[in-house]
């Protein structure tokens, strides 16, 4: 009887035992299929994200035919993935890159180690034979080939950049067009200013002839006379000045210049301006850039030549360079005492033909600026100017301390 319970007892927890295996198993069963799930969730996003990305992904091979290839690809070549597996991705490029592509997929499926994604540009083909725009990717994919050897697969990435290709012919079209325009302007101008210097000469000839011949004029005739003489001298300066206000020059050589000796130089230059007149022109110890001689030259000189200008009424004129450094560049001021301007004015200072105070006062064409502006933009540098009406002005030029990207404009006084 003993036996017989000893045997029901161990064969209860067996029962037991096997029940509590089965609920582990059960249990491990819903876990494993918990993470099925997950995986084919996460299979499917993948998927997904490969066949829709917005750039179009093809897998080929060692020869080029596509193996594997997405929804985002297939619109690109213009067919069903059915059609395209097992085809040359060559088939679809522009025939003279056809070459190229096959040396960019030798190139990307070198061993491990010699290989990196290599890119180009490339005219791709739709079957009705019009072309687009691609920038192809092309790298080999690991674990694709035996340790040490080349892959035996590789990724296409097709990234379609035809409205970006459009927009830079288009860029590049316009800019040729404006290139030609200038060259036209150029041409007129040149044209402009050989037909009417001689017409301006013979005014001007005629009416001093005409001055000559007249034993007494009377103050009315004489004060037409003159003003004739000055509009024909005034006409053949704003020739001269427009002509030489849209030439552009070669890009500029740079050597070292020494800004105390082209200021110095400057003032030198403004001789006749500055005769029977106290005109102090002064400047800080001041640096040396890598520049074009030129270049400086105009910029300063006809910001000097404008404050000589402008501080004609003083008793005494003082005009004053300074320099304070900043980083990699350095900010210049010209200082005066002159008649100063409306600072609300300050915008039109530096437009071609505008000027702050009247041909009466102050002559001029009112490029002089606008040049010193164009040279200094150039120049990868500002200019501004700032002022109090009767009390002075102030100009402002920020420049790098190489200016080695500026071009040539050459000199206008205005």
């Amino acid at each position: 009887m003993t036996n017989l319970n000893n045997l029901q007892q161990r064969f209860e927890e067996q029962e037991y035992e096997l029940r509590v295996h089965q609920a582990e198993l059960q249990q491990q069963n819903e876990e494993l299929r918990q993470i099925n799930l997950e995986l084919e969730e996460a299979r499917n996003r993948y998927a997904d994200l490969f066949e829709f990305a917005p750039v179009g992904y093809v897998v080929c091979d060692q020869d080029g035919l596509i193996q594997q290839i997405n929804q985002t690809g297939c619109l690109h070549l213009g067919a069903d993935c059915a059609d395209l597996v097992g085809r040359q991705f060559s088939l679809f490029v522009g025939k003279g890159q056809r070459v190229a592509f096959s040396e960019l997929l030798h190139a990307a499926l070198l061993p491990v180690g010699n290989s990196a994604s290599q890119r180009m540009e490339v005219k791709m083909l739709y079957p009705d034979g019009r072309h687009w725009d691609a920038l192809l990717e092309c790298t080999g994919l690991a674990g694709s080939g035996l340790a040490g050897q080349p892959a035996s697969l590789a990724r296409l990435t097709l990234t379609d950049i035809t409205e970006l290709k459009t927009a830079q012919r288009e860029a590049e079209q316009r800019t040729r067009q404006a290139q030609q325009a200038s060259q036209e302007l150029q041409t007129f101008l040149h044209s402009m200013t050989h037909d009417l210097s001689a017409p301006m000469r013979q005014v001007g000839g005629f009416a001093e002839l005409l001055g000559q011949t007249l034993q007494t004029p009377d103050g009315r005739s004489a004060r037409l006379l003159k003003d004739l003489l000055r509009a024909a001298s005034d006409m053949n300066a704003l020739m001269d000045s427009l002509t030489r206000f849209f030439q552009s020059g070669q890009p500029l050589s740079r050597q070292a210049v020494d800004l105390n000796r082209l200021i110095d130089q400057c003032a030198v230059n403004l001789g006749p301006e500055r005769r029977g007149r106290q005109v102090q022109i002064t400047h800080d110890p001041l640096p040396t850039l890598q520049a074009d001689p030129l270049s400086l030259q105009l910029i300063f000189g006809n910001l000097l030549s404008n404050a000589v200008k402008f501080t004609r009424p003083c008793p005494v004129a003082r005009i004053h360079v300074g320099v304070q450094e900043q980083g990699d560049g350095f900010l210049f001021s010209v200082r005066d005492n002159g008649v100063g301007f409306d600072p609300g004015q300050s915008g039109r200072l530096f437009d071609v033909f505008q000027r702050l105070h009247s041909d009466r006062d102050f002559e001029g064409q009112g490029l002089g600026l606008a040049l010193a502006r164009r040279i200094v933009e150039r120049s990868q540098g500002r200019i501004w100017a700032e002022s109090v009406p009767g009390q002075g002005s102030v100009f402002w030029v920020q420049l790098p301390r190489d200016l080695g990207d500026a071009q040539v404009y050459p000199g206008v006084n205005g």
